[in-house]
């Protein structure tokens, strides 16, 4: 009885170790693959940190400010605002630099435009409820369609264009210039005017945000050059110098 307790032993023990194996392999097919690639992520940002050089000074913490659900703006958030010759509006502070990098794609045969720009909570509510009732003549469920819209749009107060700090940029004449040409020049050129794409395909279990190659929001020149280099989204990059700016002025 003793040798068959044994032998079954270990048949037992390779049985019950691929059982685990197989359901480890279940496991991270069921689990979002944004927190594997989190994962991955933190293990870098501990070998490869920022030389304290080039990271932006804390008097430019207004332009680093983390803006997302698990951030969001105060109520009594308030910015000053330019506004535009197509009426769109953004931070003041971030004028001149969006001015120039329009400026130098159109002198490149690159055909910019903005399709959005501040919104006020109202219109960021309005955003929201439109990609809500997409998904529900979709065939979604009101709650369904909610979650699936916040993957698009943000809720009220955790968004970036509240901030006026991001732009939505397409072309200006899509029977002229297809938009991807835009947003091909403004992956390659955007950090050179402080700004970086914000929501990219292979960030979005980091930012909770599909792939949008029209979001550009406004760091400053020092972070979008390492999040370009590096290929970071901005939280990363502020896990790197470990700061997370507060919104306020």
């Amino acid at each position: 009885m003793m040798k068959r307790k044994h032998k079954f032993g270990c048949t037992g023990a390779v049985v019950i170790a691929v059982c685990l194996a197989a359901a480890a392999i279940a496991v991270m097919k069921l689990t979002d693959i944004g927190a594997f690639a989190r994962i991955k992520t933190e293990i870098s940002l501990i070998v490869d940190p920022i030389d304290e050089a080039n990271v932006s000074s804390k008097d430019d913490d207004w332009q680093l400010i983390l803006i997302n659900a698990d951030n969001p703006l105060p109520d009594d958030f308030s910015v000053e605002l330019t506004t535009l010759a197509n009426g769109h509006k953004i931070d003041s502070r971030v004028y001149p630099y969006l001015q120039q990098m329009f400026d130098d794609a159109r002198s490149q045969g690159i055909m910019p435009a903005i399709s959005s720009s501040y919104r006020t909570r109202d219109e960021q509510q309005s955003e929201l409820d439109q990609k809500k009732e997409e998904f529900i003549h979709q065939g979604y469920s009101p709650a369904a369609a909610l979650e699936a819209a916040k993957t698009w749009a943000a809720l009220p107060g955790t968004s970036e264009h509240q901030a006026g700090l991001a732009v939505d940029i397409t072309g200006a004449d899509a029977s002229v210039q297809s938009p991807d040409i835009v947003w091909n020049w403004l992956k390659s050129n955007a950090h050179k005017y402080g700004f970086i794409r914000r929501y990219p395909p292979d960030k979005v279990g980091i930012t909770g945000i599909n792939n949008e190659p029209w979001h550009f929001r406004y760091v400053g020149k020092a972070a979008a050059e390492e999040i370009y280099k590096r290929g970071l989204c901005l939280e990363e990059y502020l896990k790197i110098i470990r700061r997370t700016p507060s919104a306020s002025r």
